[in-house]
């Protein structure tokens, strides 16, 4: 059973936006990292970009490039012959190289304490693709703020390493400082623990080994700086035959309850004719206050669900992709998602509503 929700909204679409260029189209505004600053909430929202159309026989994948010291927009041209168009997120050449039709950035968006009302979107140079390791693309974002630095866990997409994940990290969210990547390809849905454990910090991480040994699984990791991380364990790893079947990774940074660590992650299952690259759908875990790789509980349903017009129908059908969390009065949470890889959107929720749908009492 999904959880109740007194709250529910779009608030933001691709045509509330303009490209960085004419000549492009944004395909989606989605995937939005969340945290409170001051009196606000700060979103880092995923812009997508595609370039104009020169005809249906060839496909257009655009990166950055530099050019006298500055990126450029590129676009690169394969023949639609012989590749693979299935996903709409991706295509895949007769070789087996995959290159994407869009290429993402980040833009910084301020909300109204309430977290329903956008007061600001503005474009951060700091926040375009400008290193080798990012001339695909920057995507789907998570903050966590440790102290008072916030730490910026994004995918960084490259020709020549892949899906990666690199940090930034920020005081204002006016100025970022990169700091590489800090879990090679392939790896993605990176997010941080808002506390250091035993002086140490603690992240969740999702390989996606391409050997299919192993499922896409949550990892925990530990790192005495945020730059080099070990000490990895299993977490959460799909269930044959349940709602997360396929794959799972973590959603928002893991919130603070009295129970313990409460983690919204997101789940997947098998792909049909009507939702090409599976279900996306929202759960949630308990995890341990002492030991955060521990599992206390865990959704036996989704939390949340497509059911809506813009998470059924979009650019990716039947997508809900947590991403931001926060925290609003003492039992109101605000989770801040991806809509059918076009729209984000925010939901306020109860804490003890997803405490009561995972079946734990109140301590």
């Amino acid at each position: 059973m999904t959880v109740a929700m007194s709250d529910h909204r779009v608030l933001l679409r691709p045509d509330d936006l303009e490209p960085l260029s004419p000549e492009r189209t944004i395909v989606g505004v989605f995937n939005p990292a969340a945290t409170r600053l001051g009196d606000e909430i700060v979103l880092l929202i995923r812009v997508a970009e595609w370039p104009a159309p020169v005809g249906s026989d060839v496909l257009l994948s655009p990166r950055m490039e530099p050019r006298d010291g500055l990126p450029s927009w590129v676009v690169d041209t394969f023949p639609r012959n012989g590749a693979d168009t299935h996903d709409p997120r991706v295509f895949r050449l007769p070789e087996g190289r995959m290159r994407l039709p869009h290429l993402s950035h980040l833009r910084v968006v301020r909300l109204a304490p309430d977290g329903g009302t956008v007061l600001d979107v503005s474009t951060v140079p700091e926040l375009l693709p400008t290193e080798p390791w990012e001339e695909l693309g920057i995507e789907d974002p998570r903050i966590t703020q440790v102290g008072d630095l916030f730490y910026v866990t994004y995918v960084a997409i490259s020709r020549h390493l892949g899906i990666a994940t690199a940090l930034m990290s920020t005081r204002d969210f006016r100025t970022f400082t990169r700091h590489g990547i800090i879990f090679t390809s392939e790896n993605k849905d990176v997010v941080m623990l808002p506390s250091r454990l035993e002086g140490e910090l603690m992240a969740f991480h999702r390989p996606m080994p391409c050997s299919s040994v192993g499922a896409p699984s949550i990892i925990s990791a530990r790192s005495p700086d945020g730059l080099h991380w070990g000490r990895h364990r299993l977490v959460l790893a799909p269930r044959p035959g349940m709602w997360d079947c396929v794959k799972v990774g973590a959603g928002a940074p893991p919130m603070r309850v009295p129970e313990g660590w409460l983690l919204i992650y997101h789940g997947v299952d098998v792909a049909s004719s009507g939702s090409p690259v599976g279900t996306y759908r929202a759960g949630a875990a308990l995890l341990d206050a002492e030991d955060p790789s521990r599992v206390l509980a865990r959704s036996d349903e989704p939390m949340v669900e497509p059911e809506r017009a813009h998470e059924v129908s979009g650019f990716v059908p039947n997508v809900i992709f947590p991403t931001g969390l926060v925290a609003d009065g003492e039992d109101d949470m605000l989770l801040f998602s991806g809509a059918a890889d076009e729209v984000t959107t925010m939901s306020r929720l109860s804490v003890r509503s997803v405490l009561d749908h995972l079946g734990v009492r109140t301590t």
